[in-house]
């Protein structure tokens, strides 16, 4: 499940008219190849996950067969431009995740990232989808 999430993810920022006039579809990168070398970039993570059957999960023939799968994702933004151009991003961000991907913010840190030169924004959220197998 976590390649398909991180694939609707990266998906809806992309279709985003309001973040494309931020940042560029090419510069909304899943996962780590390299230090980022354009800016403004987003970087797209996964930093953990779950899953679990439901009482009687795959049990018994009248069992149910619901499972919760929960991914945590984490989002970089950097900006070589301003704090303040990070924090308009995720103002885009959270609730388009919000609402097409039914994630929950858990989590948003400002930092300087002295190696790049940058400001960055980490931003983490929870994404749960139920699976009846």
């Amino acid at each position: 499940m976590s390649k398909l999430v991180t694939k609707q993810i990266r998906g809806h920022l992309v279709s985003s008219s309001a973040l494309s006039s931020y940042v560029g579809a090419s510069d909304i990168k899943v996962g780590w190849d390299k230090l980022p070398h354009e800016f403004p970039s987003i970087i797209i993570t996964q930093t953990g996950g779950g899953a679990y059957g439901y009482l009687g999960y795959k049990t018994s023939p009248g069992g149910s067969r619901i499972r919760r799968e929960t991914v945590s994702m984490q989002l970089d933004i950097y900006s070589t431009k301003s704090r303040l151009e990070t924090l308009q991003m995720e103002d885009i961000i959270t609730p388009l995740l919000i609402v097409s991907s039914q994630a929950r913010k858990e989590s948003d840190i400002d930092t300087f990232d002295d190696e790049l030169k940058a400001y960055r924004k980490i931003l983490s959220y929870t994404i749960t989808q139920f699976h009846d197998d």
